[in-house]
């Protein structure tokens, strides 16, 4: 089988998509299936990653470092001459009517909530319904599968009457993010109180991650009882920093490799997140893979595992109560049970040959049937 993925949403600050293709691009070193991946770069080449073959289309600039594709052409030729037996499409629909269909299965991966997106835009109510209407009815019903990420949009799509809905959750590395990380000289290091509570949040700071929430949430917050840890970098990066200027017990770290953030999210005490929406939530999991608890607004997503620590509220006031909460509720039991679940249901190469056996099927019926 050949495999071809298709995304803009791919650049060195990009987030869960790009998380998922290079999970994708590791897991395929051990399989018996070629993989391309075709993303926008600044110039066009084409290069190798494991077994994985990039190719970098040419691009106009977005904001906050986002890239589109310059010419649905170019997408066009690759797709011929690579003749690959599926193409997925990852957080971009609007790219379907343009593609020509020849000898594959097109399949959607439903990454990014278009309705909570397209009501965010600055544009008449009329229009944003004309708009939803077309990636609705002229992009996702048009692919051959649609793959959701979890229940809730399951649920939703099989209401709107979608055919070819399928329910597949993505995941982490069970074996980077683990509670056997845990440091416990890393308050001393961070220069935290050992009896403070340290609370994180790693991810974009951005308007549609809750962050002004967060921190409004934050400054109700005992300062001489928590201590927050935010870790990322966004268009409010401005805001963190003024706030750990303010704050002496707020540290901002801009970047972190993988390997030294597995160490911080398993010596949190708890996983702090004021995101009005997410259309999985890689950070929950994480978190979670970690041991550690998530508080954050309810989101209603199985990415959120113990509810308990959740507010239904979404108000800095209601997360203040929340992680306040939260920390009565943390226990060596709790950290474990966390850690099993997300191993048995989250683990992202068990839930990546999910995916690769519903292409499997699909593709030898659509052969021999």
């Amino acid at each position: 089988m050949k495999l071809m993925d298709i995304t803009p949403y791919y650049h060195p600050t990009s987030g869960g998509i790009k998380t998922y293709i290079n999970y994708k691009v590791e897991f395929m070193k051990n399989q018996d299936v070629e993989h391309v991946v075709v993303v926008p770069g600044k110039k066009p080449r084409t290069y190798t990653v494991g077994r994985t073959r990039f190719y970098e289309l040419s691009s106009f600039g977005l904001i906050g470092g986002y890239r589109f594709f310059s010419s649905v052409k170019e997408i066009n030729r690759i797709i011929e001459e690579e003749k690959p037996d599926v193409v997925e499409l990852g957080g971009t629909y609007l790219l379907v009517p343009f593609l020509k269909r020849k000898n594959y299965l097109l399949s959607v991966f439903y990454h990014a909530d278009a309705k909570r997106e397209i009501e965010l835009m600055p544009m008449p109510n009329s229009f944003k319904k004309m708009l939803l209407n077309h990636v609705f009815e002229r992009c996702l019903k048009k692919a051959d599968l649609l793959l959701v990420p979890t229940e809730k949009y399951k649920r939703e799509f099989d209401a709107l009457g979608f055919e070819n809905v399928y329910y597949t959750p993505m995941g982490v590395d069970t074996e980077l993010f683990d509670p056997a990380k845990r440091d416990f000289y890393l308050k001393k290091l961070l220069g935290v109180e050992e009896s403070k509570f340290l609370l994180l949040y790693a991810g974009r700071l951005s308007v549609e991650k809750g962050i002004k929430t967060l921190l409004q949430a934050f400054e109700l917050l005992d300062p001489s009882l928590f201590h927050l840890v935010v870790v990322g970098k966004g268009p409010l990066s401005f805001l963190v920093k003024w706030y750990a200027k303010r704050f002496n017990n707020l540290t901002y770290i801009p970047y972190l490799e993988k390997g030294e953030l597995s160490v911080l999210y398993a010596s949190a005490d708890l996983f702090v997140s004021a995101s009005p929406f997410e259309t999985f939530g890689f950070a929950f999991l994480e978190a979670q893979a970690s041991g550690t608890p998530v508080c954050a607004f309810d989101l209603e997503l199985e990415t959120q595992i113990l509810k308990e620590f959740l507010s239904k509220e979404r108000t800095p006031q209601a997360l203040a109560q929340a992680i306040v909460k939260g920390t009565d509720l943390i226990s060596k039991s709790t950290r474990l049970y966390l850690r099993q679940r997300v191993e048995e249901d989250f683990s992202i190469f068990k839930n990546l040959e999910r995916i690769m056996s519903l292409y499997y099927s699909k593709t030898f019926a659509r052969t021999y049937c």
